[in-house]
């Protein structure tokens, strides 16, 4: 009986050993095959290399701890053999659902980034203080010149429009966001005149491809805001394409510069934002111009659609 009870205990424990192995190696393979891309070779590997340790398991319990007859050898290779198929099942079906879910969590967490990246900066362009210029200028417009004040209007409802219409959108394309420049530039030329000037030279097939919402418009902003623009400081700002690849907003720099504390937040705003579709790096240049270049985003990819 003391036997019996000492051999099932040993039976438990090397069980339990065997369980161990089996485990460490499932995870050693999840590390050179993938259950998300080729689940059913790493279904069959996993099961194959587990099926081999059980059978070195069954034969070394047979030379070195037990006397087992060839029916016990059987019957226990049987028994294990099935007992694997069906852990790898169960193995496959877990590491699929935690990947799901890990992947729904994540895709939501990004969402929810990018949201706030876009409530942030739709709350910079939509200010009392930027509708308040609007408003001094349309006032200041309506005595002297009522064309321009109705010009004005309709550009500003076409910026407000714009933004609203935008402010949930991961991505826009290129012609909506130049489009929207143009009328927003014509905002500022009321209020600066011909001292500054807005050139934009972009290749028509890239025209089609997606941009954040708001990222030239920021560029721009930024530069009015950081510069002095007056008959003597005239202030340039262009819009051009480097090889299709890259798009590059430069501005030149007057001789007085306002320190302007939303300068930096303005730039990392795009930068986080861009982080979601490209992997390649906004460059900032701040010598005798400033350039910010900005990688042309992809078409037709799983990350860069239109919503």
């Amino acid at each position: 009986m003391k036997d019996h009870a000492k051999r099932m205990i040993v039976a438990a424990l090397l069980t339990n050993l065997l369980g161990l192995i089996i485990s460490q190696a499932d995870r050693f393979l999840d590390k050179f095959i993938s259950w998300r891309t080729v689940f059913m070779l790493r279904f069959m590997v996993g099961f194959l290399t587990n099926a081999a340790l059980a059978i070195g398991f069954i034969f070394f319990c047979k030379l070195y701890l037990f006397e087992l007859d060839r029916d016990e050898v059987i019957k226990l290779g049987v028994l294990l053999t099935i007992s694997i198929f069906i852990y790898q099942i169960f193995y496959g079906w877990f590491y699929s659902y935690r990947y799901y879910a890990i992947t729904q969590v994540e895709q939501l967490r990004t969402e929810r980034w990018q949201l706030e990246l876009q409530f942030e900066l739709l709350k910079n362009q939509i200010s009392p203080h930027y509708l308040f210029n609007c408003l001094n200028t349309i006032s200041s417009l309506l005595y002297k010149d009522s064309y321009t004040a109705e010009k004005f209007i309709r550009r500003m409802a076409d910026t407000f429009r714009y933004v609203l219409a935008n402010q949930k959108k991961k991505l826009v394309t290129l012609q909506q966001e130049v489009d929207f420049i143009k009328a927003y530039y014509f905002l500022l030329q009321v209020r600066f005149e011909h001292h500054l000037q807005l050139e934009i030279n972009l290749p028509k097939n890239i025209l089609d491809t997606p941009i954040p919402p708001l990222t030239l418009q920021l560029l721009v902003e930024n530069a009015v805001k950081h510069n002095q623009i007056t008959k003597d400081f005239p202030l340039l700002v262009y819009i051009t394409a480097k090889d299709n690849t890259h798009i590059i907003v430069t501005n030149t720099k007057t001789a007085t510069q306002k320190p302007v504390s939303s300068f930096k937040v303005g730039l990392e705003n795009i930068r986080q934002r861009y982080r979601f579709f490209s992997e390649e790096r906004i460059l900032i240049r701040d010598e005798d111009k400033f350039s910010v270049q900005l990688p042309v985003l992809k078409l037709a990819t799983k990350n860069t659609e239109l919503i």
